[in-house]
């Protein structure tokens, strides 16, 4: 990076302002982590929990947050008698926060966390500035060679201490720096310096001054706001440029009461984030909480920060001038969507489970099978997707190398015909050609892409297909797939690590109710049900008995099922189908029906189709329908028609 080109973090906040995180130390102590010498010393020996604060803070809209190291110098940690290990516990700080960044999959800043020593200097104390010096560089110098984007000086009382932090800050490095003082509810801090004593600090700091001065802890929201808006009120006398210095606010969550030596506070998030406002216009670029402050906190000032920036971005805010505080772009990155802001859209277990609990009368969920090209043109595909979902169709499922047959990739087509037609997918996931690391990325992956409906499969094996030879991979089958998604959606993988935000992918299972061996295809749904499947679909079927029994043998489904339905083209194909396509049995009397209709077959088998819906409709939840031999006009009218029975219904 040339000397004309600011640092990223410095970049951001001139766009636009940065929400950082909450509390640390009291959010650890909320959650059980006593029994330490220290919290710094967590970063040892409970890394997954400290690394979990920051991940939950990186989802609840931070964008800078804060490493584990508050009391991570050498004096504090002597009192624990772990001053030998300043340099283990600042670098893991600063990786373990740098890991939940990666986890969470945000573009977040991770802060050097850097506290006071609790050493007084001459005439109050005896320690001399040297050390402190010393004591500065050495836990500054761990941070970076962890690799934290910028320090945070925090919670200081002692202006000549800040000055010897924020100095050695800029001995070690280039890293931009945040200088934040902590003032009463009285408006001094703990040695007396008042909010317009800070001006000394700037003046006798110079051209070593830091980028960002603030104010944190010390007080709640209210009080804080006096003493932030005395502070900026001063410093802005000094006539120092906006882009050299600006300024942050970061208060507690109300007064504290000590609990085992450490604050604990109690206002509600609502209550802080009613502060953001004017914090931002008292000059405030970096906002936050501190001691007290949860997640829930920072999710509150979140959705306060993007509405008032899109108001400003609009000119919405009486008595606003939008060029003042705030350029158009900079809301980029910021402002949630319309979708976001309002409800999430039902996912399909929640949409399958409402027709269930509801009746069949309200809705009727159709998806209709394609299956992935042979080769790389997606043309065809994308066509009969369009016209299907013009037709009513709520879905497109995609085979996943359907018959163990080389095809385009079912995630791969299924994000082309979300891209291109916009319609919601339902991918066949096969354990087949993936170990366990293949699945679980393949499977964030669809998260991340909008792919949320996955169904289960163990897939067909390799001597099926065109590539007998190929090896398969079968590290679980269906049941464990289930299993491993359903810990996905708990937020963990399956050896049991966290992966931040839990995914929110809806898990269909498969069903062969006419399969020879009914006692084994009986004991697999059921632990398919037992181990998180949403919904089942089953292999198509071709009478009401096939389904109906087995369910009833069952003991009924206590989840929602969707039949297969794969219209009958003509007689061959019924014969082929029954006679050489595993999981399917076509019962005598329909491929006599066939056999009599002659050239007149494709009606007959669409007729066929909708009237075994028809009489399965209390008994299931949709339908997936199976086109054959590429007729999709056929397939498109027949969904039409299903569709507009739920709505005379309606």
């Amino acid at each position: 990076m040339s000397k004309s080109t600011p640092h990223p973090f410095l970049q951001a906040l001139a766009r636009r302002p940065l929400l950082a995180d909450g509390g640390i130390g009291t959010l650890l102590y909320s959650r059980g982590t006593m029994g330490e010498a220290s919290f710094e010393h967590l970063n040892l020996t409970r890394q997954e929990t400290v690394q979990q604060v920051h991940v939950d803070y990186i989802n609840a809209g931070s964008e800078i947050i804060e490493t584990n190291s508050f009391s991570g110098n050498r004096i504090k940690l002597a009192n624990h008698g772990l001053d030998s290990d300043v340099w283990k516990i600042n670098v893991w700080a600063a990786k373990i926060a740098r890991n939940a960044r990666e986890i969470a999959g945000q573009p977040t800043f991770v802060a050097g966390s850097v506290g006071p020593t609790g050493k007084l200097l001459p005439p109050l104390g005896d320690t001399q500035k040297d050390e402190l010096d010393s004591v500065f560089r050495e836990q500054m110098e761990a941070l970076l060679a962890g690799g934290v984007d910028l320090f945070l000086i925090e919670t200081m009382s002692s202006l000549e201490e800040t000055a010897i932090a924020v100095r050695a800050a800029r001995k070690v490095s280039k890293l931009p720096v945040i200088a934040q003082l902590s003032f009463s509810v009285e408006g001094h801090t703990l040695l007396g310096a008042t909010p317009e004593d800070v001006t000394k600090l700037l003046e006798d700091l110079g051209d070593e001054m830091p980028d960002v001065i603030g104010i944190n802890c010390g007080a709640g929201p209210g009080p804080v706001f006096d003493s932030f808006l005395r502070l900026t009120t001063a410093v802005r006398a000094m006539k120092i440029p906006e882009d050299r210095l600006t300024f942050s606010c970061l208060p507690n969550a109300g007064q504290p009461s000590l609990m085992g030596g450490r604050p604990m506070f109690m206002s509600k998030p609502k209550y802080c984030a009613s502060y953001i406002e004017p914090y931002l216009r008292a000059g405030a670029r970096i906002v936050g909480g501190c001691c007290g402050t949860t997640p829930e906190h920072i999710k509150a000032m979140r959705q306060t920060l993007d509405k008032f920036l899109k108001q400003e971005s609009n000119g919405e805010v009486k008595g606003t001038q939008t060029s003042v505080l705030f350029h158009p772009e900079a809301i980029e990155n910021t402002i949630e969507t319309e979708k976001s802001k309002g409800a999430e859209e039902i996912s399909l277990a929640d949409r399958l489970r409402n027709i269930k609990k509801n009746g069949n009368d309200e809705d009727f969920y159709v998806s209709v099978e394609l299956d992935p090209p042979k080769g790389a043109g997606v043309k065809k595909i994308t066509a009969a997707a369009e016209l299907l979902y013009k037709a009513g169709a709520d879905a497109i499922n995609v085979g996943d190398s359907p018959m163990a047959r080389v095809r385009m990739s079912s995630l791969a087509t299924c994000q082309l015909l979300s891209q291109r037609v916009g319609v919601d997918t339902i991918i066949h996931f096969t354990t087949r050609d993936r170990n366990l690391m293949g699945m679980q990325a393949d499977l964030i992956g669809c998260q991340a892409l909008g792919l949320k409906n996955i169904l289960a499969l163990t897939g067909d094996p390799p001597a099926l297909g065109n590539y007998a030879h190929a090896t398969a991979v079968y590290d679980v089958d269906s049941i464990g797939l289930i299993k491993i998604i359903k810990q996905l959606n708990e937020g963990k993988d399956i050896a049991g690590n966290t992966i931040g935000a839990p995914l929110t992918l809806s898990i269909g299972c498969a069903l062969n109710p006419t399969a020879q061996n009914r006692t084994l295809e009986m004991e697999r749904i059921k632990r398919k049900i037992e181990a998180g499947a949403d919904f089942i679909m089953t292999q198509p079927i071709y009478r009401v008995s096939d389904l109906t029994d087995f369910l009833e043998e069952m003991g009924g489904s206590p989840i929602p099922v969707l039949v297969g339905i794969m219209p009958l083209h003509s007689s061959k194909h019924a014969e082929y189908l029954h006679n050489e396509v595993p999981g399917i049995t076509i019962p005598k009397h329909i491929r006599e029906a066939m056999a009599k209709a002659g050239e007149d077959g494709a009606r007959i088998g669409l007729e066929l189709a909708e009237k075994l819906l028809e009489e399965l409709r209390d008994t299931i939840e949709g339908t997936y329908l199976v086109p054959s031999f590429g007729r999709y006009d056929d397939m498109a009218a027949l969904v039409t028609r299903l569709k507009s029975k739920v709505r005379a219904l309606k």
